[in-house]
């Protein structure tokens, strides 16, 4: 029943990106001084690429929602700087899916893991 859509099927090998620039709301200020890239933040950006790469191989009325993430913040990244995070699927099965996560400033690994996602029906 899941991922058969105007998108194409939902199987492994799909890919997501997104680009942020690190601003005040993805910074933690607990280290002094200007802060640094939260890796709270970091978690939601990854959580964000895997969801948003597969919403539209979802059947109507359907959503994910993640419910595991094991992830390394590797690096720092100061405010006003960019990072690109990327998701591939890994693997489908059933309902549950699993992304490989990475996030990356000028090239250099800054977070990587795995990110599972459920796909559930959407609440109206």
């Amino acid at each position: 029943m899941y991922g058969v859509t105007g998108a194409g099927p939902l199987a492994a090998g799909i890919e997501g990106r997104l680009e942020r620039v690190v601003d005040e709301s993805l910074v933690t200020r607990h280290v002094g001084g200007k802060g640094v890239f939260a890796t709270p933040s970091m978690i939601m950006l990854m959580e964000l690429a895997a969801h948003r790469s597969v919403e539209d191989h979802l059947p109507e009325g359907y959503t994910t929602v993640g419910y595991e993430v094991c992830v390394r913040h590797l690096a720092s990244v100061d405010p006003g700087q960019p990072v690109a995070v990327s998701s591939l699927l890994k693997e489908v099965r059933n309902d549950r899916l699993v992304f490989e996560v990475t996030c990356t400033h000028d090239g250099r690994l800054v977070g990587s893991g795995t990110h599972k996602r459920a796909i559930v029906p959407a609440f109206t």
